[in-house]
């Protein structure tokens, strides 16, 4: 072999590693693309007159878990009217979205009991499902049993997953395996986490439910943090760390709960005490309240805003735009799997679809550099929006700083400031007249000393 031949061959060796090289660049960048981060949203039957199935935003919703279905005690699976032959799959396949089967729900407990502990129930069960998601396009199943309470019923569910997994290979392997999980002790302790996790693809984390009827006091459905500090009801990141830290769950598989709802209490203030029962509030019919008779508040412990009734008789706790984005944070700090939503539709106001609007913002578009919501310092809100022709803005500063408020049309130009000074800590309010100003989308952005927000508003005359 000449010196020229052996030249040839390490020019063509290291032209074949640059080559291998970016392949190898390619198929990280292809996987990044084609395997975005879990948002998964749970779209229950009763809620397509709200929102049908192609008014899904599918380029956020990554996995759409249609609910409820469940087991009937002899191993025969029932529906809500008109969940099967709907046809849907196609339309959420078009989107690159998988879609989930969902059994259980609240109160559809009864047959899981029935059957989990009988195996040839279990194998009836199991091969029924399996013809509905063959027929009906599902990628898979997502079990929501609320709630095992019994060793017994522990030990049987890992025999039900094990079956249900090990069938679901030798048919279709791709079927995914989720599964909704409680967030505490209370109902963890009857999950066997450290079997399930080999054969679940994720964990839906039903991260809300912290505060309710069996409360003490009145508080948030969903806290990021425990409000009022160290409140041993929990919050989000309680629950979340119950599940890695203590039940060792691989962070990768936990999707966090996003509640799309909130709860109104007989109660004068939060977290004080209350009188008869909590009614379920969805989040479409609460941005209409804020300065209707109630007025809103920020907690800059749980990350959460709640509004006031004017004579003090009762509160809504709820999530807003704000309080989804922080949330959405906390799960990209942490390195989570992803969200999920409970429930499609909840959110779909006049404005659009807006908490899933702040999921695409703060979660899928991955703004983890600097998240504005949590290191700002203050939050604002305003109301009503759309407006005409005036609005109103609430903010609420942490510490005294220089604050200033800018108003901006949708091609850049300045058109108002409606402050430029410094302000104490505490709550201001301000007004926008724009009764001189044309139609259209305005933006409103808050800067401080250390952070600054931006909120978009419509004038509508």
């Amino acid at each position: 072999m000449n010196i020229d031949s052996t030249k040839m061959q390490k020019r063509k060796l290291l032209q074949y590693k640059v080559l291998f090289r970016y392949i190898i660049i390619y198929l990280i960048l292809l996987v990044n693309i084609v395997l975005p981060n879990r948002i998964v949203g749970y779209y229950p039957q009763w809620v397509i007159n709200n929102l049908s199935v192609d008014e899904i935003d599918l380029e956020v919703v990554t996995h759409v878990i249609h609910s409820f279905a469940w087991p009937n005690e002899d191993g025969s699976i029932s529906s809500y009217d008109g969940m099967f032959g709907s046809g849907y799959s196609d339309i959420i396949h078009e989107q690159n979205s998988k879609f989930l089967l969902s059994l259980g729900g609240w109160g559809n407990h009864a047959g899981f009991e029935a059957i989990i502990g009988d195996s040839n129930l279990r194998e009836l069960f199991i091969y029924n499902l399996v013809s509905i998601l063959m027929i009906n396009g599902y990628d898979g199943v997502d079990l929501d049993w609320e709630f095992p309470d019994s060793e017994a019923d522990k030990e049987n569910l890992n025999v039900l997953v094990f079956e249900m997994d090990s069938i679901f290979n030798s048919i279709d392997p791709d079927w995914l395996i989720s599964m909704a999980i409680p967030g505490s002790h209370w109902w963890g302790q009857w999950h066997d986490f450290e079997y399930l996790e080999n054969y679940v693809d994720f964990f839906n984390v039903m991260t809300y439910g912290t505060h309710g009827d069996w409360s003490g006091h009145s508080g948030h459905l969903a806290p990021l943090y425990p409000s009022p500090e160290g409140d041993p009801d929990g919050s989000c990141h309680t629950n979340m760390t119950y599940l890695t830290i203590d039940r060792d769950i691989p962070k990768s598989k936990i999707n966090m709960g996003m509640p799309f709802w909130g709860l109104k209490w007989n109660s004068p203030n939060i977290n004080e005490s209350f009188t008869g029962n909590t009614i379920d509030v969805i989040y479409y019919d609460i941005p209409e309240l804020v300065g209707n008779g109630w007025d809103y508040y920020w907690d800059n412990d749980a990350f959460c805003p709640y509004l006031i009734k004017g004579d003090s008789t009762q509160i809504i706790t709820y999530e807003n735009q704000e309080s989804i984005g922080a949330k959405c944070q906390y799960v990209l700090d942490n390195d989570y799997g992803g969200v999920m939503i409970w429930a499609l539709s909840y959110d779909n106001t006049s404005n659009g679809q807006e908490l899933i609007q702040s999921i695409q913002e703060n979660y899928l578009n991955n703004f983890q550099k600097e998240s504005n919501i949590i290191l700002a310092d203050f939050n604002f809100n305003i109301y009503p929006n759309p407006f005409n022709p005036v609005c109103q803005l609430d903010i609420d500063i942490r510490h005294n700083q220089f604050v200033e408020i800018i108003v901006n049309d949708i091609l850049g130009q300045q058109i108002d400031i409606l402050n430029n000074k410094r302000l104490e800590n505490g709550k201001h309010q301000f007004l926008l007249d724009a009764k001189t100003y044309p139609s259209g989308i305005y933006i409103v952005t808050v800067k401080t000393d250390n952070g600054l927000l931006a909120k978009k508003i419509t004038l509508l005359k």
